[in-house]
């Protein structure tokens, strides 16, 4: 049985999420303030590092959150689209349009992620990894991709290729779509490295 206390934490923690990502929204992440957050959210100041120290760890959760949600919608990729080529690039270009509706949220909790040294192994591997690792498991499965690397390892290429054309993209002021700018290092990744012919 849930307690009275743990039900009310986490409808304040709730509050500040759904405050930080209004805000974050409307206002933008670098001009929102923790002050801001805690005011919109209906709570003091002081509340918020009962449950974040930085607003950092605020949009980090609120990723970690979003994604949770996601993973069922996510996985549907995996029974309705056939090989994993296919499958890998619905995955980015669903990665790819979540990025486009939010990028300062992303790109300031990308690197966090760096920051604080997120491994694929790590307890909050992203859903976006353990989407690519799956699909290149499923190939491996299927004889389409080689063997010779494990999937995690494959999944770690893509997931940086991501990170990089991510950024590329971020930094250029986001002038055409970011699957625009993925795609080409993806597909080359693809046909010359990894699947067989």
């Amino acid at each position: 049985m849930v307690k009275l206390r743990d039900k009310q934490k986490a409808a304040v923690k709730s509050a500040l999420i759904q405050a930080g990502e209004q805000l974050f929204e409307t206002k933008g992440y670098l001009e929102t303030t923790i002050e801001e957050i805690t005011v919109t959210a209906g709570v003091a100041r002081g509340t918020f590092y009962n449950y974040f120290q930085t607003k950092e760890d605020l949009a980090l959760e609120m990723v970690y959150e979003t994604e949770d949600v996601n993973t069922e919608t996510a996985y549907e990729i995996f029974d309705s689209i056939p090989g994993c080529e296919d499958q890998i690039r619905a995955i980015l270009a669903s990665a790819a349009e979540w990025t486009q509706r939010r990028p300062e949220l992303v790109w300031v909790s990308m690197m966090e992620k760096v920051k604080r040294g997120a491994t694929p192994q790590g307890y909050k591997a992203s859903l976006f990894r353990r989407m690519i690792t799956e699909a290149f498991a499923l190939g491996q499965i299927n004889s389409v991709v080689s063997k010779e690397r494990s999937p995690e390892s494959l999944a770690n290429d893509i997931d940086g290729l991501y990170m990089i054309h991510m950024a590329r993209w971020y930094h250029s002021g986001k002038k055409v779509d970011l699957i625009t700018v993925l795609l080409p290092a993806v597909n080359t990744y693809l046909s010359g490295a990894i699947i067989k012919s």
